[in-house]
Order: C-alpha cells, then sequence, then structure tokens
C-alpha cells in the first residue's frame, strides 16, 4: 500500500531531546545459551529461539542476515517453521558459542521510524483538524521544523513513550503525559480545546495580529511595541516600511522619521501602499485593513522592513472552551 501522509518528527535528534538515553530501549532480546553442533563445519544451531528476524547482535555487533545457508563469518538465518536460529563463525567451539552474549531485535532505525509513524498517525486521527507543512517565506518556526514545533515535540513524545513503555510503564506514562492526560492539560489536549493554537490556523493571534521583523538593521533600537484593532479583510500581510531614517527622541519633535505601509491587492501581496511617508509620532497609527501600531522612541534605519499578519475570520473551532462552575443549595 502507499501513502500520502509524513510523519511529524525525525528518529534522531527530536527523540533525544525528549529523552536522551533513548538508546538503552532498543528492544534488544538475550538469547538462551542453548548452541549445538549442526553437523556441518562451523554452523551452529539454536533452537526454539523465537523469532530472529530482524537483527541479530553477537557481543552487540549487528550480524549480516541471509535468506538460504549461511556459509560465511557472522551470517544467520532464521526459520519460523521450525523456530531454529543458523549461524555461521569459523574458529569457535559450542562451549565458545554459549559464551558469548547474542540477542535479537528488530533493526533500531527501523523500530524508531515505525515508531514515529504511528505516533504521527496517532495525532493526525486524535486532533479534529488538518496539520499543514511550515510552508512559504517567514512562516518557519525558529528551529526551521517541517511542521509546528508542538506537533514536532507531541509526535516525539508519542513515539519514544511506545519505545520504552515495555520496560519501564511508569516512565513511559510521565512522558506520555506531556501530551495526553486525563487533566487535559497535554499539549495535544490543549490543540483539541483551542488553548494552543497553530500557525497555519485562524486564531486569536491573527485575529489580534501577529508582528514579525523581516528585515531589521542591527544598530536599529527602535521597533514597533504594540498592535491593535480588528481586521477589515479575511486575510493579508501587512508590510511596514522606514522609509526615512534617523532618531526619535522623548521630549524632541521628530520631523523626519517616517514609515510607509503596503497591503494586499489583486496582483499580489504588499502590492498596495497604504500608508506613505507619515511621521512616527509614537501614539497610535495606521497600518491599513483597519490595524493600528504604535512605535517605540529609538533609532530607525532606512529600510527597516516588519511584517503583520492579519486575520478578520476568527476559527470558532480554536477558541479556547471556557467553562462556569455552578452550585446548588
Amino acid at each position: 500500500m502507499s501513502t500520502y501522509q509524513d510523519s511529524y518528527c525525525d528518529t534522531t535528534t527530536d527523540l533525544s531531546f525528549i529523552e536522551p538515553y533513548l538508546g538503552e530501549y532498543d528492544h534488544k532480546r538475550v538469547l538462551a545459551s542453548n548452541w549445538v553442533e549442526s553437523g556441518t563445519s562451523n554452523l551452529y544451531y539454536l533452537h526454539n529461539s523465537s523469532d530472529v528476524s530482524g537483527q541479530l547482535y553477537k557481543d552487540g555487533a549487528e550480524q549480516t542476515k541471509v535468506t538460504d545457508t549461511p556459509n560465511a563469518n557472522n551470517e544467520f538465518e532464521y526459520d519460523s517453521g521450525s523456530d531454529r536460529l543458523q549461524f555461521f563463525m569459523g574458529g569457535l567451539s559450542v562451549s565458545a558459542m554459549n559464551s558469548t552474549m547474542f540477542e535479537s531485535s528488530r533493526d533500531w532505525n527501523d523500530l524508531k521510524t515505525e515508531a514515529v509513524k504511528r505516533a504521527s498517525d496517532f495525532i493526525r486521527s486524535y486532533l479534529p483538524f488538518p496539520i499543514y507543512k511550515n510552508k512559504g517565506i517567514g512562516t518557519s518556526d525558529a528551529v526551521g521544523n517541517d511542521y509546528p514545533e508542538i506537533i514536532v515535540r507531541s509526535t516525539a513524545v508519542m513515539a519514544v513513550e511506545s519505545l520504552i513503555r515495555p520496560y519501564d510503564v511508569e516512565k513511559a506514562d510521565l512522558i506520555k503525559n506531556q501530551a495526553i492526560n486525563e487533566q487535559n492539560t497535554g499539549w495535544l489536549d490543549m490543540l483539541r480545546t483551542g488553548q494552543i493554537t497553530l500557525y497555519s490556523s485562524e486564531s486569536e493571534q491573527k485575529y489580534k495580529g501577529i508582528l514579525k521583523d523581516v528585515s531589521v538593521n542591527a544598530n536599529t533600537t527602535g521597533g514597533i511595541l504594540d498592535v491593535k484593532g480588528t481586521a477589515s479583510t479575511q486575510w493579508d500581510s501587512i508590510k511596514i516600511l522606514i522609509s526615512t531614517g534617523g532618531t526619535i527622541t522623548a521630549g524632541s519633535a521628530n520631523t523626519t522619521v517616517k514609515y510607509s505601509t503596503y497591503t494586499r491587492n489583486e496582483k499580489g501581496l504588499k502590492m498596495n501602499q497604504d500608508v506613505s511617508e507619515d511621521v512616527i509620532d509614537c501614539g497610535w497609527q495606521p497600518a491599513g485593513h483597519n490595524m493600528w501600531i504604535r512605535f517605540a522612541a529609538g533609532l530607525y534605519t532606512t529600510n527597516d522592513e516588519y511584517e503583520l499578519e492579519v486575520s478578520g475570520v476568527l476559527d470558532q473551532s480554536f477558541t479556547p472552551i471556557k467553562s462556569v462552575r455552578t452550585s446548588r443549595f
């Protein structure tokens, strides 16, 4: 079967961020020390070995899996019909074989990959809304993940807890509680109830305006302090540009430092000049679409650029659920 579905986190750094010692839970199973001679030189049998169809380890080192009778050092083959493991190694005796540590497990990378896939599928089913990639310029998280950090971390939590659970149920529960718990305070719980939102959603954050620095000179000390208003458009990304730089000082009149704003039109984003060369007065000033911004005093550099993402649509599914307690006497 094929799939178009992605996994939300990787199998290395994302998992180790949750549990640095995850390698200690690699699902290895120590095999019995009951090796016998097969009758063929250097070929040994381990009867009733249980499933060794994955990976065999000899003193911690991976051995070579083959599909026919092993005939070279470190080769093994498992026959599920007879539940027998065959292993080829020259220069050893049965006694030496039974003094050697043999372990069985699935390949560790394959096991982690499956855990991440299962966790991703679970989250897709658990959350009542679609999860979109961070696509486009300026939409990525600070760490540069393909998906929102809260989704990446929750997936890693669910994958790690499933890998640890066969060894330590209490620890697995503690890890899982970060994402899901009975108190509904886990990250996924709060996503379901709207207490946490994703960037792609039409949430209260966009409703109030999300402000970002696009390109700000290292010498600039001023900036936009606050945003207010209710957007008169369904969605836009407003460009706010310092058209003339300079220094604004409290107690001194500013006549030179100016800003302009650009909004979306039928030709694209940031095309329509909405505010043209207005002098910054550090009070509430228009940005466009009925949104207002307030600048701070300080040094501004010509062509400093900010972006204000706004949405006049509030998706109720991302509005936090509120509750009230009543009593009857």
